[in-house]
């Protein structure tokens, strides 16, 4: 098994073999991508950001656009002389995919458009048995596409983030403690049920997804995505999402990622009820977080850590201070280069985050399978 894993959907293989598909391939997820992630505005920037002769980058928008996937927009305003830009843009209502959180504090339902645009949302109580959930969840996707006009004949796929450990390749839970499940063929079962591709990732992934498409993580291809999670009805819940190279590292088992709370000092990994209450707990609480995050710092040479939370104790003020802290317990390599970012999205990423990996493997998946249809009557003929 791969230790790292392709998790990206416009992350071209690295396997060395070269072909002329491959490399028409590889050219054309990458404008897809550029577009998708609104990296690149116009035909003249993808080429510089990409390196390709112009004249390839139009045959390759030009596809784009004879498949439905992208359009072009409103003119570019610019100073220099010469031939007009415009902008391109995915098409929003090529089709619209479903992002779901499993969690045990609720299981939450979001709908976007191909260009990642949040289009509903809806929640399941907290507390169902696990037979109950596949049922309901496909019964609230339907209402909530019928509620939005939305045909389900269009539903492009979905994406659902876990907590615990998933096989990734044949989307099963292999154990999430904190839902009760082991070796549940989720992603088989979903797919039964509403007739669509199904992926199924680890919470943190996703969430490190929306960080890198659309978070303070947009410009890193490597970070870690560590998630603090506050809940008075639930033990603190953490996890982290190592992302080297714009590819996840998994491990030979699946599990890479998992804080298990022996590697968290007692101060932290103790906290039972989910919140630190008090100003002087929630102190020295982020100070022992500090040395946990500099120790896996230390580790791993890693230069940014994006920190996902919705704990209300951490101010902007306690933050500083959290950075200041884990700058000064890292071992003094110079010109060591490290950011601590907080995330904006906090633990809402998580949600997007399952939904945007849906909308853009649907964009990759549909980009290929339109030209190797092409490809095979263009033999025919």
């Amino acid at each position: 098994m791969e230790f790292f894993e392709k998790a990206w959907p416009f992350v071209e293989s690295s396997d060395g073999v070269f072909t002329q598909k491959a490399a028409a391939d590889k050219n054309r997820l990458r404008i897809l991508g550029l577009i998708a992630r609104r990296r690149c505005r116009s035909q003249r920037q993808l080429a510089l950001a990409t390196g390709l002769q112009p004249s390839t980058v139009s045959n390759i928008v030009r596809a784009l656009k004879t498949q439905g996937l992208i359009r072009e927009g409103a003119a570019i305003e610019a100073e220099r002389a010469g031939p007009k830009e415009t902008e391109l843009d995915l098409v929003g209502d090529a089709f619209w995919c479903a992002g779901v959180s499993l969690d045990a504090v609720g299981h939450r339902i979001i709908l976007v458009n191909a260009s990642g645009h949040v289009l509903a949302q809806d929640s399941l109580s907290p507390g169902l048995p696990n037979n109950e959930i596949l049922p309901r969840l496909e019964e609230r996707i339907r209402a909530c596409a019928l509620q939005n006009d939305l045909e389900i004949e269009r539903l492009g796929g979905i994406g659902v983030s876990v907590p615990g450990i998933v096989d990734t390749a044949s989307g099963t839970v292999l154990i999430s403690r904190s839902l009760g499940l082991q070796g549940f063929r989720l992603r088989d079962l979903l797919a039964a049920a509403l007739g669509c591709p199904v992926w199924v990732e680890r919470n943190v992934d996703c969430g490190a997804y929306a960080e890198h498409h659309a978070g303070v993580a947009r410009d890193r291809d490597s970070f870690i995505y560590f998630l603090l999670r506050s809940d008075p009805k639930h033990p603190l819940a953490f996890g982290l999402s190592l992302v080297i190279g714009e590819r996840i590292f998994h491990g030979c088992n699946s599990a890479a990622g998992e804080v298990d709370r022996n590697l968290l000092p007692e101060a932290v990994s103790g906290e039972r009820s989910g919140r630190v209450d008090g100003a002087a707990a929630a102190d020295r609480f982020y100070e022992v977080l500090a040395n946990t995050l500099g120790g896996i710092i230390n580790l791993l040479d890693i230069g940014c850590i994006t920190l996902s939370t919705n704990d209300e104790n951490l101010t902007t003020e306690r933050f500083k201070r959290l950075e200041d802290a884990v700058a000064n317990s890292l071992i003094p390599v110079p010109e060591r280069r490290f950011d601590l970012l907080r995330s904006g999205m906090g633990i809402e990423g998580i949600l997007l985050g399952g939904a945007l990996l849906a909308a853009h493997r649907t964009l990759a998946h549909r980009a290929n399978q339109t030209e190797s249809i092409k490809k095979v009557h263009r033999v025919k003929q």
